[in-house]
């Protein structure tokens, strides 16, 4: 079996990275564009495997992240902080078509996931909505009033007869 492998691990995390401009190219041309894309300067080693990880974010905030070995195979790879299974770790290409596919499919589940986060203001973030919420409740007291007189005034014309 011939292997269509993308990736150099020396050449990696260099300034003039040949496999990520290629990554980028592959995932845009299956339909997903790269917004971010860092390789770790660090080789890390796991399982007895030294590996450098390739982290991609996506324009729909998605992360992949590719640990790739000394001799260019993927080794693992986590789809937005999850280890999922590649089907074609020899055709790197496949293998990126395989990501997209799965990126697709976990699309609106993702993303209903990141509507639900909560994320909290810093303490030294102040907001005006409170002095915003009386000032429009001052508003709406003065408007109350203007029709008050405005009804009154109508009831006195209502009143006034001609002879």
């Amino acid at each position: 079996m011939a292997k269509n492998l993308i990736f150099s691990f020396d050449d990696m995390g260099s300034k003039k990275d040949a496999a990520t401009r290629a990554v980028v190219r592959y995932f845009a041309r299956a339909g997903s564009h790269i917004v971010q894309g860092d390789v770790s300067p660090n080789i890390k080693r796991s399982s007895g495997v030294s590996y450098r990880e390739m982290l991609l974010t996506f324009a729909d905030s998605q992360v992949v992240t590719f640990s790739i070995k000394q001799s260019g195979d993927i080794f693992q790879v986590k789809l937005n902080g999850k280890s999922v299974p590649l089907k074609h770790q020899d055709d790197q290409v496949a293998a990126i078509g395989e990501m997209v596919g799965m990126m697709d499919a976990g699309r609106s589940k993702f993303q209903a996931a990141m509507a639900k986060v909560r994320i909290q203001l810093p303490d030294s973030i102040r907001t005006a909505a409170p002095k915003l919420e009386v000032a429009l409740q001052e508003k709406v007291n003065a408007l109350d009033e203007a029709i008050a007189v405005i009804k009154e005034e109508i009831t006195a014309i209502g009143k006034i007869t001609y002879s």
